[in-house]
């Protein structure tokens, strides 16, 4: 975090935006997300939600697929598929058209999903 938080004061600085912070569930996500591209993809992001951003702090939506999970370990393609569309329901607080928007399918298809999973 101490990476993250230094790169969001300068990209702070740089738009005009000082203050901004890293919500929790942010912090959450970049712990938790794969960044093949290292610092700079991880910065790229930052600089993202920041001019994505409402407020001083920034939070999940704001940074978009851009934080991207690590795969999973294990378990098939479907049990993958599931714990994607349940974690990013969880992400948008169970707002369907927006999670449809951040997995790239369209509704009706996250609504057949959604009961194929059994997921409410």
């Amino acid at each position: 975090m101490p990476l993250a938080e230094t790169l969001l004061a300068r990209i702070g600085r740089d738009l005009g935006r000082p203050g901004l912070r890293l919500g929790v569930e942010v912090q959450r996500a970049i712990a938790e997300a794969d960044w093949p591209g290292n610092v700079r993809e991880l910065a790229n992001a930052l600089e993202r939600a920041a001019i994505l951003a409402d407020g001083p702090e920034l939070r999940v939506r704001d940074l978009g697929t851009l934080a991207r999970p690590r795969p999973s370990t294990g378990g098939s393609l479907s049990d993958v598929e599931r714990e994607t569309i349940a974690r990013t329901l969880a992400e948008v607080g169970g707002n369907r058209r927006q999670a449809a928007e951040r997995l790239g399918i369209g509704l009706r298809t996250l609504y057949e999903k959604l009961k194929r999973y059994g997921l409410s």
